[in-house]
């Protein structure tokens, strides 16, 4: 029932808020914590993003996903790779049996970079920890790990 007495304006607010309270509860159940359904960072993917805001970072630097699954590296910010192959980098470390990965081939340039806005993606076949690194700033600690669970 409609008080006549609350001026159009009070009406339009108690109308919003329902309308925002009944979407905040439905987006509610949305969101999921669970790292066993992607990244580490709780964000329900297995994204990774590249240099953000021109940082030299991976974001997030640790992720867990599982046996055959796919994590994919968003290159936002120029000038960055991605690599696993062990002899790139001291840093690089893969499970015994694991088959490395990157951005340019086994034996290529270990300096060739991707361009923003370009994206990488690897599938994960063998259980274990992933040392990764951006070689070109592997010494700023430019460093990521992703652990393949069972």
């Amino acid at each position: 029932m409609v008080d006549t007495n609350e001026t159009p304006v009070v009406r339009r607010r108690k109308v919003l808020a329902a309308i925002g309270t009944t979407a905040g509860v439905a987006l509610a159940g949305c969101s999921s914590g669970d790292s066993e359904n992607g990244g580490s960072d709780g964000s329900g993917d297995n994204t990774v993003s590249v240099g953000p805001n021109g940082n030299l970072v991976f974001e997030p630097r640790d992720i867990t996903v599982s046996v055959g699954e796919t994590v994919t590296w968003e290159f936002d910010s120029s000038s960055h790779n991605v690599s696993a192959w062990p002899e790139m980098n001291d840093q690089i470390s893969i499970p015994s049996g694991a088959t490395g990965f990157g951005t340019m081939e086994q034996g290529g340039n270990a300096f060739a970079v991707v361009d923003e806005g370009e994206t990488f993606e690897h599938t994960f076949e063998t259980a274990g920890e992933y040392t990764y690194v951006c070689v070109p700033h592997a010494a700023s600690d430019m460093v990521g790990t992703v652990t393949v669970e069972e």
